[in-house]
């Protein structure tokens, strides 16, 4: 069963700003969404750290570290993935009880 379109077209758009926040922020260039960050050498513990700051500073996308799995951080595709997947868990949380999720500004 493929995503729903929606879920596809925000992957996409998070997989072009997430290689935008490595490339700009992180100064990690990747040939390939599905290229694996960790095993290339890509990534060590405080660029993931770095890289999880971004996220949220870019993509308004809180991730749990108790949540949070090696395997979500693998590829670009992953990171998009996961990003999509926590951004579906917000929505579902805020509509159930908006009082549960934080306000920023």
């Amino acid at each position: 069963m493929s995503p729903a379109p929606e879920k596809t077209m925000a992957i996409d758009e998070y997989t072009a700003a997430i290689q935008e926040i490595l490339s700009e922020k992180l100064f990690v260039e990747v040939d390939s969404p599905d290229a694996d960050l960790v095993q290339a050498g890509l990534l060590d513990s405080l660029a993931l750290i770095q890289l999880l700051v971004h996220l949220e500073e870019r993509l308004a996308v809180k991730v749990s570290l108790e949540d949070l799995e090696i395997d979500d951080l693998r590829s670009v595709h992953s990171i998009a993935r996961m990003v999509a997947n926590q951004k579906i868990v917000a929505e579902k949380a805020e509509k159930t009880d908006p009082s549960a999720i934080p306000v920023h500004g």
